[in-house]
């Protein structure tokens, strides 16, 4: 333990340590902050700063196995008492604790501030904690292998701007993950068949050390191959995280004309679904409220689908919605399609023929729609961007100054005026 104590000390990256911990903690809190006070969405904003700590990880492996060649130590090593085995797992140890100390105080402090409400699901939180360690751990094992298989000062430049291209080429397979959506959670068998690869790829490099000079572990460096291949094939056969398991009657609803469910972990955006359920029972009577609207994940159904095979999704059950990173207009938006939806019967097509709608009828319909959104969303201003056709926005445009410039009740008299016409228009039964 001495010996690590020795080359922490002496390792150059330390000097770095008080910039990499501002820069997980800028990460951290100015990228976002809505993950504040839901765990697993706590657990994956603190465990992204991994990514680039990786880059700088990899340089300062590939750096610091490079240190005997650099410093014309390898015969010295060779002939010392000490093994160059556990000389090399001393440099190792040292310099994954540097690496691990400003991701660990991320976590650090991103845990204290969610726990000062302690929502559901902390074990979610462990999860992200353990899937950012591996990319820590998967940038050292890249450095350290370019530390030997390359000259000092290129082998740094190597790794780092190896592991961003990696990370790059990756994220087709979920390496990278940024969001902690209830709905999933990182997955215990893929996560410790991840982390059992890059620590036996890491004691492989280390075994390689024992080649003593640099021209000899070249010249065993085929012994990566098999080596890197298990971290491969589990990379690109297993996804990190997977779905949740349906909660069942485990949920939070929020009862109303509609009721709301969300899972037990988005418990803070209670007082905001309760104060948007308010809205929906002001609605006129002309608009159908659906019996239940889940969040997404919440449950399930079976159902066949055209090409005669059974599938497990939403088809023929109630209408979903998202919170997408703690946007009212997230959730509102597909609260206000599903009611939109069961009061026009857009899939009910016995009832209702939209395939007739005229083109002046149609920016009405779409304005109703967006006045919904505003209207449920308690805001007339969306916080999203768009590049539907002009006419569309234009409706959209005057269904939202309308929620946002007339009186309740006025709103109200127009949206029923408007659902009624052109249910009655469009729709068998005229409602």
């Amino acid at each position: 333990m001495s010996t690590v104590w020795l080359h922490l000390r002496n390792s150059p990256i330390r000097w770095a340590l008080p910039v990499l911990v501002v820069v997980d903690l800028a990460v951290l809190f100015l990228r976002n902050r809505y993950w504040i006070g839901v765990w697993p969405e706590t657990g994956a904003a603190a465990q992204v700063p991994a990514y680039l700590l990786g880059i700088v990880g990899a340089g300062a492996a590939a750096w610091s196995a490079g240190t005997p060649q650099r410093h014309g130590l390898e015969e010295q090593l060779r002939a010392a008492r000490v093994q160059p085995m556990v000389s090399e797992a001393h440099r190792l140890h040292a310099t994954v604790i540097i690496l691990l100390i400003p991701y660990l105080i991320g976590q650090t402090v991103a845990f204290a501030v969610t726990a000062r409400t302690f929502p559901p699901g902390v074990h979610l939180w462990l999860g992200y904690l353990l899937l950012g360690l591996f990319a820590i751990l998967l940038s050292v094992a890249l450095g350290w292998a370019c530390g030997h298989l390359f000259g000092p000062v290129f082998a740094a430049l190597v790794a780092a701007l190896g592991f961003l291209f990696l990370t790059a080429l990756l994220d087709r397979v979920g390496f990278v993950v940024v969001s902690g959506r209830p709905e999933v959670a990182v997955d215990p068998m893929p996560l410790a068949l991840r982390l059992g690869s890059v620590v036996a790829l890491l004691l492989v490099l280390l075994w390689l050390s024992a080649a003593g000079v640099s021209g000899q572990a070249r010249r065993r460096a085929w012994v990566l191959v098999p080596a890197i291949l298990p971290l491969v094939v589990v990379m690109f056969s297993t996804n990190a995280v997977a779905d949740r398991k349906q909660p069942g009657n485990k949920v939070t609803c929020v009862r109303g004309s509609t009721v709301l469910c969300i899972w037990p972990e988005q418990e803070k955006y209670l007082p905001q679904l309760r104060a948007l359920s308010a809205r929906i029972d002001l609605l006129p009577d002309a608009f159908v409220r659906p019996p239940r609207i889940n969040e997404v994940g919440l449950l399930k159904t079976r159902y066949i689908g055209p090409d005669g095979k059974e599938y497990l999704g939403y088809e023929g059950g109630p209408p979903i919605f998202q919170i997408l990173e703690g946007s009212p207009w997230s959730y509102a938006g597909d609260i206000g399609t599903a009611v939109t939806a069961s009061t026009f019967g857009f899939q009910d097509f016995q009832a209702c023929d939209w395939q007739k709608i005229t083109s002046s009828d149609e920016p009405r319909l779409w304005a109703v729609g967006a006045w919904l959104e505003a209207f449920l969303a308690g805001e007339d201003s969306p916080d999203y961007h768009t590049n539907a056709p002009t006419q569309m926005q234009q409706a959209w445009a005057k269904g939202r100054a309308i929620a946002g410039n007339r009186s309740r009740v006025d709103q109200l008299r127009w949206a029923e005026g408007e659902v009624n016409d052109l249910r009655g228009r469009y729709c068998q039964s005229g409602r």
